[in-house]
């Protein structure tokens, strides 16, 4: 991956604090690239502010000889972010890369979690999604470049019992799906579908019926953090993704788990089958669906064991 190609540019990541958004801004600081982190500080659940840390990312960006500061805005403002957009990209004379990690978790699986919870989830997730590309779009239209990653998760695209959060997540990849192919001239979406060893994983986990208990005895529903990466592991992919040079793939869904990378298909249809009466629906299950199933190459790769709770 090289490096050069971002060295003078501008990027805003949302959720940059902390995690995975933190771990993407500092690769993209040490390209040279000044990086706007974008971050209200909240807990994991959103419920209410955190004191600022002695060093934030940007902190640590500038220490290290980049570029870098810090903006506390949240995606959920939508009049808020069109505005830091817009005076971000007339201070610097455009922004060229915009990834969008920010995110919140609460327990809405189905049958838990309250309304507030659902729209709480969504709206971060969702329309706060909706509100960077909103503000990004126009900008990057009108310079006639610019790379947006969003971030989706393995729960949004496969069996997962996550309520609020699953749902969010399956509309971030569709969108990515759609706008792919539909961006301006010169504009690159993309999404990540990460696993690593986050602080909304580890609440995710906590929150889990105990099956086996963790090496700490903690409750972690056989799921083990020590098997995830950091999310500092995932930075450097993250970065490449939105390098000015890259454009091996567009509008599509990448999982990423450390060392495997590997590209997420989009909803497609596999066999049709023609008839009527009531034997059709078994037909094209055992005798279409299943056999074409068996035939795939890949059975999902180490996200099957994580079963998709991840950011």
């Amino acid at each position: 991956m090289s490096e050069k190609n971002l060295a003078g540019k501008k990027a805003l990541i949302t959720g940059g604090a902390r995690g995975i958004g933190a771990a993407i801004a500092e690769s993209l600081g040490r390209t040279g690239t000044f990086v706007v982190t974008v971050d209200p500080l909240v807990s994991v659940d959103g419920s209410e502010r955190l004191p600022e840390p002695e060093q934030t990312t940007a902190g640590r960006i500038v220490a290290a000889g980049g570029r870098a500061r810090a903006s506390g805005a949240s995606v959920t403002d939508g009049a808020g972010v069109r505005q830091l957009f817009t005076e971000l990209a007339d201070e610097f004379g455009g922004l060229d890369a915009v990834v969008n990690v920010a995110g919140i978790t609460r327990p809405t699986s189905f049958g838990k979690g309250s309304d507030d919870d659902w729209r709480d989830i969504l709206s971060v997730h969702l329309d706060g999604y909706l509100n960077v590309l909103t503000a990004a779009l126009p900008l990057m239209a009108a310079a006639g470049h610019g790379h947006i990653l969003g971030v989706t998760s393995g729960s949004g695209w496969r069996s997962a019992d996550a309520g609020a959060y699953g749902c969010a997540k399956r509309a971030v990849a569709a969108l990515t799906w759609q706008l792919g192919r539909h961006a301006p001239p010169g504009v690159v979406v993309n999404a990540i579908s990460p696993i690593a060893a986050t602080r909304m994983v580890t609440a995710a986990l906590g929150r889990m019926p105990a099956r086996a208990p963790g090496a700490d005895g903690a409750a972690t529903g056989g799921l083990s953090l020590d098997a995830m990466p950091a999310p500092e592991h995932l930075g450097p992919l993250g970065a490449h993704l939105v390098g000015e040079s890259f454009a091996a793939c567009r509008g599509r869904v990448i999982f990423t788990g450390g060392s495997e990378v590997a590209v997420v298909d989009e909803p497609r249809l596999v066999e049709v089958i023609r008839g009527g009466g009531p034997g059709v629906l078994e037909a094209a299950t055992t005798v279409a669906l299943l056999p074409a199933e068996a035939k795939q190459s890949t059975g999902g790769g180490s996200n099957a064991r994580f079963g998709g709770l991840f950011d």
